[in-house]
């Protein structure tokens, strides 16, 4: 065999096993253009951590409506309320029942960490080890009353005879968290009448003369009853969070405004009571989602929010302005930073928290 017959078998044999690589690289990206994204034919649930009609309530189902497209393999979307003790009863059942399979999560009641810091019984979870999905807009507190009450200021809650009475879900509500830092701050003394199941519930309560006044998130001013309330000047604003004011509500007065020298030290509290402010629509799913299942929902949720018809209805409905969002991994790294805090500070939380 001569030299050139022997180049010739090394050129064939050479062809042929790049032939053959190029087969079996052909064969496998057939399969993988087979095979079907996870979310394909399955139904993701979004779990409410409020009654019909709440604000939470109106950002799920608007989630719902948008978020399946942006899912890859576009799932089918439902939504189920899971009201209940402010939102702790969602959490709960989320965190310790719901498998971690990447189909579930909850809209959370974004103030449920607090109750987690001051070690309330009821609470069965780890604020930050739920799989956090992403957030978006602000919605800073205030305060309103009824008009025909004497509650018409700070300095006239102070010096009422009688307590204004709050309407409140439940000692971990964002209701009940802000009213308590304002009867801290400015040393009024408030009542909390508990127990109702939704914010459209405790609206009906003041309504119907069971409370005189709700501590809130600006937003809800948009809505039923409170843009019939605002028109006929039924409730009075009494004061906002801050430190910026909100375009939302009238001329009123802020916290740090207000706040008397005595009530600094609660007024420093405010990055951790009211670090839920900066994440206004929070979700989060099960512990344990497998990595590249939560990083879909995240991303998915982040392309839902640049949606051009998200973006409209969610202004519609919620006035959010498009800008004001945390992605899931800011999300983690906010949740960490405030809840992980030193026994100093968890001791006055918990003063802020009393139940009055």
């Amino acid at each position: 065999m001569t030299s050139s017959d022997i180049s010739t078998i090394k050129i064939s044999a050479v062809g042929l096993t790049i032939f053959t690589l190029l087969a079996i690289d052909s064969i496998g990206w057939a399969q993988v253009q087979t095979v079907k994204p996870f979310y394909e034919g399955k139904t993701i649930q979004i779990l409410v951590a409020a009654g019909p009609g709440a604000t939470t309530d109106i950002s799920a189902r608007l989630v719902g409506r948008f978020i399946g497209k942006h899912v890859p393999g576009n799932p089918n979307v439902v939504v189920q309320n899971v009201p209940g003790a402010g939102g702790v009863v969602a959490a709960n059942q989320v965190y310790n029942l719901t498998k971690p399979d990447g189909l579930t999560f909850l809209a959370v009641t974004r103030s449920n960490y607090l109750d987690q810091m001051v070690e309330k019984p009821e609470v069965k979870f780890d604020f930050r080890k739920f799989s956090w999905v992403g957030s978006f807009n602000k919605s800073p507190m205030m305060v309103a009353c009824r008009s025909d009450t004497p509650y018409k200021s700070v300095s006239a809650m102070r010096s009422a005879k009688t307590p204004p009475r709050f309407g409140q879900a439940g000692t971990g509500s964002i209701s009940f968290v802000f009213a308590n830092l304002i009867s801290k701050v400015f040393d009024i003394k408030i009542k909390n009448v508990l127990g109702y199941g939704s914010g459209r519930e405790i609206d009906l309560g003041m309504e119907r003369g069971e409370a005189d006044c709700r501590a809130t998130s600006d937003i809800t001013v948009i809505r039923t009853p409170w843009n019939r309330w605002v028109k006929e000047n039924w409730v009075t604003f009494v004061v906002q969070q801050g430190p910026e004011k909100s375009r939302l509500l009238p001329p009123v007065p802020t916290v740090t405004e207000l706040a008397p020298p005595e009530g600094a030290p609660f007024v420093s509290l405010m990055n951790v009571v009211l670090a839920y402010t900066e994440f206004d629509r929070p979700y989060a799913a099960p512990p344990g989602v497998p990595k590249e299942r939560l990083q879909i929902l995240r991303d998915s949720f982040e392309r839902m929010l640049k949606d051009p018809e998200f973006l409209a209805e969610a202004k519609k409905q919620l006035d959010w302005d498009g800008n004001t969002f945390l992605t899931g991994e800011q999300m983690r790294q906010k949740i960490e930073a405030t809840v992980t805090q030193p026994p100093d500070v968890i001791k006055r939380i918990k003063e802020v928290l009393e139940e009055s």
